[in-house]
């Protein structure tokens, strides 16, 4: 079986946020002589992280004993910044199935790659001298000593057991990528690519015939041929970061008895029942899929809560093991138990770094048919505290400079899901919680949760990983929407936190983008806020409608709301009086009250509205005064 095999090249670009942390890929398991399940899975990550280029270690958890131990290293570093130097592994297999038989090949890479092989007793001298490593290690179902592997596009021959190999100059014209599978059939039948083209060879190499020619067959898909137990049907996995898609042949590979049965958007998964013909089974993002008819029909046979990551089937049993980033769970028809457990890395977490002492600020922009403002808007963490549900919480104050008013949430992480609440007391919510964020979460996940306020109806989508780029930083950022009658975004940014928030709507929109902030204590970027002097400084300088409290709410909230200094004259030093109007309208426009329409003078003011005898659902509210027009949303929520 090949493992993923990716270039360093390939490795060191193209990474997404879910690769650039630690976390666990790539299962797989064997069964011993007892019949004791061995999963061996990849703990690591891709990209630059301080002098590491790459780590994807693996390890062997032996379900019998509950051990769980470091089997292969598989990692770069660059000590110096001069290049990346380590060991890279692309293959390894078992004798017999046995664990402490094992075979691996990949390549040392230092100054220019060099190929490793290397069994449980000892490393392996190769009979040619070449740049490039090991891609491939097959060994045969009938006869383990005999041995293929891929050395770059030279096919080598053991019939020692791999203590010694050879090579045919004739077998370079087999190949123009790398070996993918010896038959479990037949060893006597080679399977390559050529010209992206599956081929098949009967005489180690030397000529071939063309069995399939699907697009899926082209060198941006890694592949990995599955051997069913009814010896006729043979499953390939063409696997891309884009795309997936499992090929069936129902005629033990035969030339164009090959049928696409299926495509995926990203990775998937697969794996088979050994001992029992047709059961298959494979993943695609967070769901399972089963078939016990060779393919030709599949049902969903679970959902996990994270996106799936690997699958083993222990074959003559009911036992299937999938792989999460952080879990892996043992699943039967009747149960889904996590048997390991693995601790969200801090790189995660740090997505939204709570921590008393913590401060962001950020400009505040406004358009509004056709009027544009501008504030600074500011949250710090001020300290922490036990709420009534028993829960630990963190107390964020968020702060508009011109308008002078605070409001104030409590919020906490889940360290074991990297879920992130924030407290909201409501008969509908039995832990006085709701979710506001999902920090574990991959791009086009769909999350019940809400940052702008508690939502049980509309979900979030994070849409967008990109690169958070300022103050001379790179960091991974990731962006969300939430769905609803308005566009409502926010993004955050590891090491930083929320980095912007966005609200748009037909009449307008309004952009609050982080221009400083105080992390762990140090300080990025400007973090001053600058207030307009004036000689009466508690007057404030510009309009502010704030967002109601509490929202959601039953029957009645609050809503604040300030008027600046007139140029008009006035004896109070507070300038004339302004017509100010504060309305609320339903979902379709209709008006439904008025809770203001009078002329003010400057000040900060805070109404009340009653919302009895109104049904549920969502309403606006809008203050006009003069050219200045704000409108915010709240719901009504029996």
């Amino acid at each position: 079986m090949r493992i993923l095999i990716l270039s360093v090249l390939l490795l060191l670009t193209n990474i997404s946020f879910s690769q650039s942390y630690l976390h666990l890929f790539e299962l797989r398991g064997i069964e011993d002589s007892l019949g004791n399940t061995h999963l061996f899975y990849r703990y690591g990550y891709y990209g630059y992280q301080g002098i590491s280029c790459w780590q994807k270690n693996i390890y062997h958890f032996d379900i019998t004993n509950n051990t769980d131990t470091l089997f292969i290293l598989d990692y770069g570093v660059d000590p110096i910044g001069n290049g990346c130097e380590g060991q890279f592994i692309n293959d390894y297999e078992f004798f017999d199935n046995n664990p402490a038989k094992y075979f691996y090949g990949g390549y040392d890479y230092y100054i220019d790659p060099a190929p490793i092989l290397q069994r449980y007793d000892g490393a392996i001298t190769l009979p040619v001298s070449t740049f490039g490593g090991i891609t491939e290690i097959e060994i045969s179902e009938q006869n383990d000593s005999l041995i293929y592997v891929s050395l770059n596009n030279l096919l080598l021959k053991s019939t020692d057991g791999g203590y010694n190999f050879t090579f045919n100059e004739d077998s370079l014209a087999f190949i123009d990528n790398a070996l993918i599978s010896l038959s479990h059939n037949n060893d006597k039948q080679i399977y390559g690519i050529d010209q992206n083209k599956l081929v098949r060879s009967e005489d180690e190499g030397q000529s071939y015939i063309i069995v399939d020619d699907d697009s899926h067959w082209g060198s941006n898909f890694d592949k990995e041929l599955y051997y069913d137990a009814d010896a006729q049907h043979i499953y390939s996995v063409s696997t891309s970061s884009n795309e997936s898609a499992l090929l069936i042949s129902n005629s033990n590979g035969d030339p164009f008895t090959w049928n696409l049965r299926l495509t995926a958007q990203g990775m998937i998964w697969f794996t088979l029942n050994e001992q029992n013909p047709g059961e298959i089974y494979y993943s695609a993002r967070k769901k399972i899929f089963k078939s016990t008819d060779f393919g030709s029909t599949f049902i969903l046979y679970r959902e996990l809560d994270r996106k799936i990551t690997g699958l083993y089937k222990k074959s003559g049993s009911n036992i299937l093991y999938a792989s999460t980033p952080f879990k892996i769970f043992e699943i039967t028809p009747d149960s889904t138990q996590i048997i390991k457990f693995l601790p969200i890395p801090d790189e995660v977490l740090n997505l939204y770094p709570l921590k008393v002492g913590n401060r962001w600020v950020y400009d505040e922009y406004t358009f509004s048919e056709g009027n544009n403002f501008h504030d600074i808007f500011s949250r710090e963490v001020t300290g922490d505290s036990l709420l009534p549900n028993g829960i630990q919480y963190y107390l964020v104050e968020e702060h508009a400079d011109s308008a002078g008013f605070t409001n104030y949430s409590f919020e906490r992480i889940d360290s074991s899901t990297g879920l992130v609440y924030r407290y909201y007391e409501d008969p509908a919510l039995p832990e006085s919680e709701y979710l506001i964020d999902d920090l574990l979460a991959e791009v086009g996940d769909t999350i019940w949760s809400s940052r702008e306020f508690y939502d049980p109806d509309l979900p979030t989508v994070l849409i967008q990983q990109r690169e958070f780029k300022k103050w001379g930083l790179k960091k991974p950022r990731i962006i969300y929407q939430h769905q609803g009658l308005g566009l409502y975004t926010h993004s955050l940014t590891r090491d930083i936190g929320l980095d912007s928030i966005g609200y748009h709507f037909d009449f307008g929109n309004t952009d609050i983008i982080l221009k400083g902030c105080i992390v762990d204590g140090v300080v990025y970027g400007d973090t001053t806020v600058v207030s307009v002097e004036d000689e009466t400084p508690n007057i404030p300088t510009k309009f502010y409608l704030s967002q109601n409290y509490p929202n959601p709410f039953n029957p009645s909230t609050k809503i604040k709301f300030t008027i600046p200094k007139s140029p008009l004259p006035g004896g109070d030093g507070r300038g004339g009086l302004q017509l100010v109007k504060l309305v609320v309208y339903d979902i379709l426009g209709n008006e439904v009250a008025t809770l203001v329409n009078e002329e003010k003078p400057a000040g900060e003011y805070e109404v009340e509205f009653d919302a009895t005898g109104l049904p549920s659902g969502i309403y606006f509210y809008r203050l006009i005064a003069g050219s200045y027009s704000s409108t915010k949303k709240m719901i009504l929520l029996r």
